[in-house]
């Protein structure tokens, strides 16, 4: 986690709504035409609820935005609110955001440590935690208390992974007896998912890299971010040396990486491999 300070709407931006998909896909829907408007007007416009002190209007601007689908400007009261090229090929191809594949890039965003939300980027940064290890409760409170210095709200968090949440079905993250980060594994209709979440946190990381190592890739969180242990995130770069989008130097300990396209080359073809 890069910033220090932080103040208790920025950690508990959501107000305790878990993400909903009907609300995402309005807010996606809105930002198709850079809509402006104040959240009353939002709210009129799409059905979403909201109030003068709270509300889902808000929350589901920050949380589209924190997934990478959409932009957005306050300025007067007012929303301006745009979609980003992935939002762009999400809103086309997955309007409903049914596919696991769009919920786990959404997932991939929440969770990065500068760009999306600070609970979500906080189990992946700032937990001490190994895949498939558990901490309790109380502890995980602890953590997010001493950390963020504010009293963090992790119950719109865990819902958003457990029962029917937003990203549940995933099954990346279990919340039944505390918190545990579970291992997955390689999935081959995910690959473009992989491969665009790699190119685009390689391209802020290392912006001028043509070529990580594998310690490099860790340090991204990439792999955990999937619940990839080291294994499953060299059989995963394989699956993408297959398609000729890196290069892999086994030579080299720790093996590196080498880009043959980048993130906008990936994004058309996020959901070429679903049956």
């Amino acid at each position: 986690m890069n910033e220090t300070t932080f103040s208790y709407d920025s950690v508990n931006f959501h107000k305790t709504f878990s993400p909903q998909d009907s609300y995402i896909t309005k807010i996606m829907e809105l930002a198709k035409s850079c809509y402006t408007g104040s959240k009353e007007e939002i709210s009129e416009e799409t059905g979403i609820p909201t109030g003068k002190t709270s509300g889902k209007v808000v929350p589901h601007i920050l949380y589209a935005q924190y997934m990478g689908l959409t932009t957005h400007s306050l300025s007067k009261g007012k929303y301006t609110l745009e979609l980003t090229e992935l939002g762009k090929t999400v809103l086309e191809n997955d309007k409903y955001l049914f596919e696991d594949i769009s919920r786990l890039i959404c997932h991939y965003n929440m969770c990065n440590e500068d760009t999306g939300a600070y609970l979500w980027s906080f189990i992946y940064s700032g937990l001490p935690l190994m895949l498939d290890e558990t901490m309790s409760e109380e502890a995980m409170k602890k953590k997010y208390n001493d950390f963020f210095m504010v009293k963090a709200d992790l119950g719109a968090l865990r819902k958003s992974y457990s029962d029917d949440g937003f990203f549940a079905l995933l099954d990346l993250l279990d919340f039944s007896e505390g918190i545990r980060i579970n291992s997955s594994y390689y999935k081959d209709e995910r690959l473009y998912v992989y491969a665009y979440a790699l190119f685009s946190s390689w391209d802020k990381k290392y912006p001028e890299a043509q070529e990580i190592t594998a310690d490099q890739i860790i340090d991204m969180k990439w792999n955990k971010r999937f619940g990839f242990d080291e294994d499953e995130m060299l059989f995963a770069l394989e699956q993408m040396e297959g398609k000729q989008l890196i290069r892999l130097n086994k030579q080299l300990v720790p093996y590196t990486v080498i880009k043959n396209a980048d993130a906008a080359d990936v994004l058309p073809h996020l959901y070429e491999l679903l049956n």
